[in-house]
Protein backbone atom coordinates (compact mmCIF):
# COMPACT_ATOMS: atom_id res chain seq x y z
CA UNK A 1 0.00 0.00 0.00
CA UNK A 2 3.10 2.26 0.58
CA UNK A 3 4.58 2.06 -2.49
CA UNK A 4 1.03 2.49 -4.26
CA UNK A 5 0.60 5.72 -2.00
CA UNK A 6 4.12 6.91 -3.27
CA UNK A 7 3.74 5.78 -6.64
CA UNK A 8 0.86 8.09 -7.07
CA UNK A 9 2.27 10.99 -5.48
CA UNK A 10 5.14 10.62 -7.81
CA UNK A 11 3.61 10.41 -10.53
CA UNK A 12 1.41 13.36 -9.78
CA UNK A 13 4.23 14.96 -9.19
CA UNK A 14 5.91 14.46 -12.17
CA UNK A 15 3.43 15.45 -14.16
CA UNK A 16 2.56 18.97 -12.17
CA UNK A 17 6.29 20.43 -12.86
CA UNK A 18 5.93 18.82 -16.84
CA UNK A 19 2.78 21.19 -16.58
CA UNK A 20 4.60 23.88 -15.37
CA UNK A 21 7.33 23.61 -17.67
CA UNK A 22 5.24 23.83 -20.78
CA UNK A 23 3.59 26.96 -19.25
CA UNK A 24 6.63 28.97 -19.20
CA UNK A 25 6.57 31.65 -21.35
CA UNK A 26 5.02 34.45 -22.36
CA UNK A 27 1.48 34.73 -24.00
CA UNK A 28 -0.77 37.39 -25.59
CA UNK A 29 -4.76 37.15 -25.69
CA UNK A 30 -6.05 38.13 -29.56
CA UNK A 31 -9.11 40.57 -27.74
CA UNK A 32 -6.77 41.99 -25.33
CA UNK A 33 -3.51 43.98 -28.03
CA UNK A 34 -1.58 45.62 -25.84
CA UNK A 35 -1.13 42.86 -23.05
CA UNK A 36 0.89 40.48 -22.11
CA UNK A 37 1.10 37.21 -19.51
CA UNK A 38 4.32 36.01 -18.57
CA UNK A 39 4.92 32.72 -16.24
CA UNK A 40 8.73 32.56 -15.55
CA UNK A 41 10.16 29.47 -14.36
CA UNK A 42 10.87 30.96 -10.84
CA UNK A 43 7.13 31.00 -10.50
CA UNK A 44 6.88 34.69 -10.82
CA UNK A 45 4.19 36.04 -12.89
CA UNK A 46 3.81 39.11 -14.78
CA UNK A 47 0.83 41.11 -16.50
CA UNK A 48 2.10 44.01 -18.42
CA UNK A 49 -0.19 46.53 -20.27
CA UNK A 50 -0.08 49.03 -22.44
CA UNK A 51 -2.30 51.87 -22.03
CA UNK A 52 -4.35 52.44 -24.59
CA UNK A 53 -3.23 55.92 -26.86
CA UNK A 54 -1.42 56.80 -24.05
CA UNK A 55 2.32 56.65 -23.55
CA UNK A 56 2.04 54.69 -20.70
CA UNK A 57 2.65 50.78 -19.39
CA UNK A 58 1.58 49.59 -16.05
CA UNK A 59 3.16 46.06 -14.65
CA UNK A 60 1.81 44.15 -12.48
CA UNK A 61 3.54 41.48 -10.79
CA UNK A 62 2.48 37.94 -9.29
CA UNK A 63 3.31 34.47 -8.22
CA UNK A 64 1.85 31.31 -10.01
CA UNK A 65 1.73 27.89 -9.71
CA UNK A 66 0.04 24.47 -11.02
CA UNK A 67 -2.02 22.24 -8.30
CA UNK A 68 -3.66 19.30 -9.94
CA UNK A 69 -5.26 20.45 -13.45
CA UNK A 70 -5.35 24.06 -12.10
CA UNK A 71 -3.34 27.12 -12.47
CA UNK A 72 -3.39 29.38 -10.07
CA UNK A 73 -2.38 32.90 -9.80
CA UNK A 74 -1.82 35.69 -7.04
CA UNK A 75 -1.20 38.89 -8.05
CA UNK A 76 1.05 41.42 -5.91
CA UNK A 77 -1.19 44.55 -7.12
CA UNK A 78 0.86 46.67 -4.48
CA UNK A 79 3.86 46.56 -6.41
CA UNK A 80 2.63 47.71 -9.62
CA UNK A 81 5.00 49.77 -11.47
CA UNK A 82 4.14 52.44 -14.12
CA UNK A 83 6.18 53.58 -17.12
CA UNK A 84 5.20 56.97 -18.58
CA UNK A 85 6.34 58.78 -21.58
CA UNK A 86 7.82 62.09 -21.94
CA UNK A 87 4.70 63.10 -23.52
CA UNK A 88 2.40 62.40 -20.47
CA UNK A 89 1.02 65.07 -18.12
CA UNK A 90 1.27 64.74 -14.32
CA UNK A 91 -2.59 64.94 -14.44
CA UNK A 92 -2.56 61.77 -16.75
CA UNK A 93 -0.13 59.86 -14.74
CA UNK A 94 -2.50 60.25 -11.84
CA UNK A 95 -5.81 59.21 -13.85
CA UNK A 96 -3.89 55.91 -15.08
CA UNK A 97 -3.12 55.43 -11.45
CA UNK A 98 -5.97 55.66 -10.11
CA UNK A 99 -8.18 54.16 -12.71
CA UNK A 100 -6.14 50.91 -12.73
CA UNK A 101 -6.20 51.07 -8.16
CA UNK A 102 -9.79 51.23 -8.75
CA UNK A 103 -10.18 48.19 -11.49
CA UNK A 104 -7.35 46.54 -9.59
CA UNK A 105 -9.67 46.71 -6.34
CA UNK A 106 -12.46 44.93 -7.85
CA UNK A 107 -10.28 41.81 -8.54
CA UNK A 108 -9.67 39.06 -6.38
CA UNK A 109 -6.13 38.61 -5.49
CA UNK A 110 -5.57 34.95 -5.76
CA UNK A 111 -7.39 33.44 -9.34
CA UNK A 112 -8.10 29.91 -10.54
CA UNK A 113 -8.41 28.56 -13.67
CA UNK A 114 -8.53 24.76 -14.92
CA UNK A 115 -6.02 23.96 -17.41
CA UNK A 116 -7.30 22.39 -20.55
CA UNK A 117 -4.55 22.69 -23.07
CA UNK A 118 -1.09 23.57 -22.99
CA UNK A 119 1.59 23.24 -25.44
CA UNK A 120 4.43 25.37 -27.74
CA UNK A 121 1.61 27.63 -29.59
CA UNK A 122 -1.00 28.55 -26.33
CA UNK A 123 -2.44 28.18 -23.38
CA UNK A 124 -6.24 27.00 -22.69
CA UNK A 125 -7.82 27.89 -19.55
CA UNK A 126 -11.17 27.48 -18.16
CA UNK A 127 -12.98 29.91 -15.41
CA UNK A 128 -16.71 29.87 -14.85
CA UNK A 129 -17.75 27.72 -17.82
CA UNK A 130 -15.54 29.75 -20.44
CA UNK A 131 -12.20 28.94 -21.89
CA UNK A 132 -10.02 31.29 -23.00
CA UNK A 133 -7.16 30.64 -25.23
CA UNK A 134 -3.76 32.64 -24.74
CA UNK A 135 -1.43 32.89 -27.68
CA UNK A 136 2.46 32.13 -27.03
CA UNK A 137 4.54 34.48 -28.18
CA UNK A 138 7.76 33.72 -26.57
CA UNK A 139 9.55 30.42 -24.67
CA UNK A 140 11.21 32.73 -21.72
CA UNK A 141 14.41 30.58 -22.13
CA UNK A 142 12.62 27.49 -21.50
Amino acid sequence: MAALTAATVFITTGCQNDTESKIVGKYEHPALPGQTFEFHADHTFMNTTGAGTMDCIIKHPGTWKVDGDSLFITNDIQNTTYEFGNSVTEENKTLVKGLFERMAKNQPEKSAFKIIEVDERMLNLEKNGQITTYVRTDSLNR
